[in-house]
This record gives structure tokens, C-alpha cells and sequence, in this order.
């Protein structure tokens, strides 16, 4: 009896830490790739829906077609809303591991359509890929 209640215990505490990092990152973008760059592509994941009213925090993962995530470096975000000519303020970005970095301190001031400028250094130049997003 002692066995199963330790096996049943371990199982539940196994499910519920796993469960919010299958949450974390619900709403996804699908993968751009770079036009300079096109063995590199890259796509966001966000917590919570992107608002106006709210701190939004994503993670940017680079998908690499054939090459070592590990040659992209110099990793830069920026907010940019194309209609109007401005961007937000400054983000926070955190290297995770060679394909993924937490960006954090995002405020999108205006609801509309928004661009997420990323930009890296690969083979030797600076490249950027561009990823489309609506704020409600």
C-alpha cells in the first residue's frame, strides 16, 4: 500500500510540474525565416495574449533548417509597429540556451498590428527576421 501511494504521489507531482510549462507558451507564431539568412527561421511563444494592459513575456526560439543553432549570436529584440513609425520600449532578452531566449518587459502601447524585430549576427553579418503579431 505504501509503494502504490508513493507511485500515485510521484506520478501527481510529476503531472502538475510539468502541466504549467505545457501552459506557458499557448499562443505561438508560426515560424519566419530570415530573407538574408534563410537557414535560420524563427517563431515566438507567448504566455498570456498580447494586450495593451499588460507586461507580455515570449520566448523566441531559433529554428535552424541545417545549421547549429549555437553559430546565431549577438540575439537583439525590438517591438515595432510598421502603421504607425514607433516601437516600444526597450525588452529584456535572456539567453535560455543556444535556440531559445526569454524576452521579458514587452508593452505594446497600441492595439494593432506588430512587427517583432529580431535580429542576430550569422556567418560572419548581422541579419534580421521579422515576426507579425496582432495586439488586441
Amino acid at each position: 500500500m505504501n509503494r502504490f501511494f508513493s507511485l500515485a504521489l510521484l506520478a501527481s507531482i510529476s503531472m502538475f510540474t510539468k502541466l504549467p510549462m505545457a501552459l506557458a507558451h499557448s499562443h505561438h507564431t508560426p515560424n519566419v525565416c530570415s530573407t538574408s539568412a534563410p537557414d535560420i527561421c524563427a517563431h515566438l511563444g507567448f504566455e498570456n495574449e498580447p494586450n495593451t494592459t499588460d507586461e507580455s513575456a515570449f520566448m523566441l526560439h531559433f529554428m535552424p533548417k541545417s545549421v547549429s543553432p549555437s553559430l546565431v549570436t549577438n540575439v537583439a529584440v525590438k517591438l515595432w509597429m510598421d502603421d504607425m513609425g514607433h516601437g516600444s520600449s526597450p525588452v529584456t532578452v535572456t539567453a535560455v540556451d543556444d535556440a531559445h531566449y526569454d524576452v521579458t518587459k514587452a508593452y505594446f502601447i497600441m492595439a494593432g498590428s506588430w512587427q517583432i524585430k529580431v535580429s542576430f549576427d550569422y556567418a560572419g553579418a548581422t541579419h534580421e527576421i521579422s515576426i507579425p503579431i496582432d495586439v488586441k
